[in-house]
């Protein structure tokens, strides 16, 4: 009877344990479910937010877009522009050139009547000087002064003639015979009018440029006159300029610095 009533005492202690332990794995299972369909939830929320961050991205990309396309047509824009502002910087540049050329060519037609009259008034100058005295006499013991000066006026009148080919021989003759004479910085002067009148100015230049150590000097203010001319005539204002500052500073009682001055106050404009 003992063992009997035992068994059933066991047997309720079981279950009870039993039913403890279903109830406490149900709960767990509840508490899982109840996480795991928060869980879903939540990743739901954040595909949604995915989703919406995705169109977001579209829109932002299709605009974008339109700001490079803009940018684009910006830069299309901007080189036809530069072009266009590079082509009517040209034009305003050969404006200025042909500006310049035509103010350049003002003042060689400008000057030229003032050349020629210059020249003349040298050429009288030079008819006038003849003169031989005892010290002139002494410079030229080794040359006869009266052939000289007869193939002196003899190569002049050749010039004017605009026979230079023939006055620049004569003129380099007599240079050949005295360079002492009086008249020696007179013939390499002459030599330098022959290559201006042929339009050889550089090579007057050169030939002005001997002048001033040669015969009495007189010549040498008309030299430096002369320089600034050819220079003008070759386009290169500075050189002449130069020239002209030159014969102000050099030969400041000149009756040319006069016309050295005009030029001067011309060409500083440009």
């Amino acid at each position: 009877m003992g063992a009997v009533s035992i068994m059933p005492f066991f047997r309720f202690k079981n279950l009870f344990w039993l039913t403890l332990l279903v109830t406490f794995v149900c709960a767990q299972t509840d508490s899982t479910l109840i996480e795991i369909s928060e869980k879903r939830a939540e990743l739901s929320n954040k595909n949604v937010e995915v989703l919406e961050l995705q169109s977001d991205l579209s829109i932002h990309d299709a605009e974008l877009q339109a700001i490079r396309d803009e940018i684009e047509r910006l830069k299309r824009y901007n080189e036809r522009l530069r072009d266009s502002l590079l082509a009517k910087q040209s034009e305003v540049d050969s404006l200025k050139e042909q500006q310049n050329q035509v103010e350049n060519f003002k003042l060689i037609v400008n000057t030229f009547d003032e050349d020629r009259a210059l020249t003349q008034e040298i050429l009288e100058s030079i008819k006038t000087t003849n003169v031989v005295t005892e010290e002139t006499d002494t410079l030229i013991s080794d040359v006869d002064d009266s052939e000289y000066r007869t193939k002196y006026n003899e190569a002049l009148n050749l010039y004017f003639d605009r026979n230079y080919t023939a006055s620049v021989t004569q003129f380099e003759k007599l240079l050949q015979l005295s360079k002492r004479h009086p008249l020696a910085d007179n013939c390499q002067y002459w030599l330098g009018e022959n290559l201006y009148s042929q339009e050889k100015y550089s090579q007057a230049v050169e030939a002005f440029q001997k002048v001033k150590p040669l015969g009495d000097g007189n010549k040498a203010d008309a030299a430096l006159f002369k320089i600034g001319m050819s220079y003008l005539k070759m386009n290169n204002q500075p050189e002449a300029l130069a020239a002209f500052k030159r014969l102000e500073h050099e030969f400041p009682h000149s009756e040319l610095v006069e016309k050295a001055q005009k030029y001067l106050t011309t060409q500083e404009k440009f």
